[in-house]
């Protein structure tokens, strides 16, 4: 339990001790019962502080066993039970304290008694008292999830402008538009017109998609695909029966919502250190299933493996962005985890929250 939210239920408590002292000699002036100043505090302070301990059970219990809509029902089974032990403990102290005033001790048995007896009399006031708790700290709680909320989506913009820059150059650095313009020249030269429109137009959809989806910070996952897809049809051109590809996932999984270009540069990698540095035909496999709440993408090539393919500029760059990216906008709840060996080529999983449109990433 961090210090200052200690010391913030102490001084509360504090406070509603003094407020109820004050009140108790205002109140006996008026009946023409007067009491002392600091008998009241006393009295008053032995009733209220004992409500400190348990209030920062009640915040613990609270946080731990939150009252959200996804687990409301769960977590209201734990609160039910520990209303009257949270009770019965505060009032074993508070009979404590008022032993404690007049220097004597009644025993075990009285005591669980008393505190029994006062419990069960005074359970509404409890009641009362943990319900307010356990709201203000759910309240406290969203109100901190919102702002790191805003906050993570803040940075994410920064990723997501860095990222849609990175994707543009990616998609327009001088190698690949020459080897793009170059496969369209040979089909062209070789009179294979219609292919070589077929390129433009994948080449022109690819543009066109890099630049809508990342005027969002997340996309179906059936858009990122068709996105793939465009770029894989324009290498499969190139590569021609160099290169193999499959792009599947479950119809569950298509309605998810991923980053975007959360698969593009991954695939592009797959493509340049995967097939383009065999020296026979490769396989670029991209695979989305759904289970557990958790949505898994998989990006896979048989090519040399990472240790094998020569360095070439950029390399890695497209990992550490991705990392990034989902550490922003999911924290420790995404993963991508690389596995690479020799002459049987790269694999990478991304494993994230499964989420629809409307659903919190969070």
């Amino acid at each position: 339990m961090k210090a200052r939210v200690t010391l913030a239920v102490a001084a509360a408590w504090v406070l509603v001790g003094v407020v109820w002292g004050v009140q108790a000699v205002v109140g006996g002036s008026l009946r023409g019962e007067p009491i002392g100043l600091g008998t009241a505090l006393r009295s008053a302070l032995v009733q209220s502080l004992p409500w400190i301990p348990v209030t920062l059970a009640v915040v613990w219990l609270t946080v731990r066993f939150p009252l959200t809509r996804e687990r409301w029902r769960r977590s209201l089974w734990v609160h039910v039970l520990a209303l009257p032990l949270v009770a019965f403990v505060a009032n074993v102290l508070v009979v404590l304290g008022f032993w404690f005033l007049q220097g004597r001790f009644g025993g075990l048995g009285p005591l669980f008694r008393s505190a029994a007896l006062w419990a069960g009399v005074r359970l509404h006031v409890a009641l009362l008292i943990y319900a307010a708790i356990a709201a203000l700290t759910q309240a406290l709680l969203y109100f901190r999830d919102a702002r790191e909320r805003e906050l993570r989506l803040a940075r994410v913009e920064g990723q997501l402008a860095t990222a849609r820059l990175h994707a543009l150059t990616a998609q327009i650095r001088p190698h690949f538009l020459f080897n793009t313009l170059h496969t369209i020249g040979q089909l062209w030269r070789s009179g294979r017109h219609e292919e070589a429109d077929g390129v433009l137009d994948h080449l022109g959809s690819l543009f066109h998609k890099v630049q809508d989806s990342t005027t969002r910070t997340e996309v179906p996952l059936a858009e990122e695909l068709d996105l793939v897809r465009e770029y894989l049809a324009i290498e499969q051109v190139r590569f021609r029966d160099r290169m193999q590809t499959h792009v599947t996932a479950s119809p569950r999984a298509l309605e998810c919502l991923v980053p975007p270009l959360i698969l593009q540069p991954l695939v592009e990698n797959a493509v340049r250190h995967g097939v383009s540095a065999a020296s026979s035909a490769g396989l670029v496999e991209v695979s989305a299933a759904l289970g557990d709440g958790r949505l898994v993408l998989v990006v896979r090539d048989d090519g040399p493996g990472m240790g094998a393919a020569p360095a070439q500029p950029g390399a890695g760059m497209g990992l550490r962005n991705t990392r990034e990216r989902l550490e922003q906008l999911y924290g420790g709840a995404a993963c991508l985890e690389v596995s690479s060996e020799p002459d049987r080529g790269t694999t990478i999983r991304i494993e994230m929250p499964a989420q629809k449109d409307g659903a919190d990433p969070s």
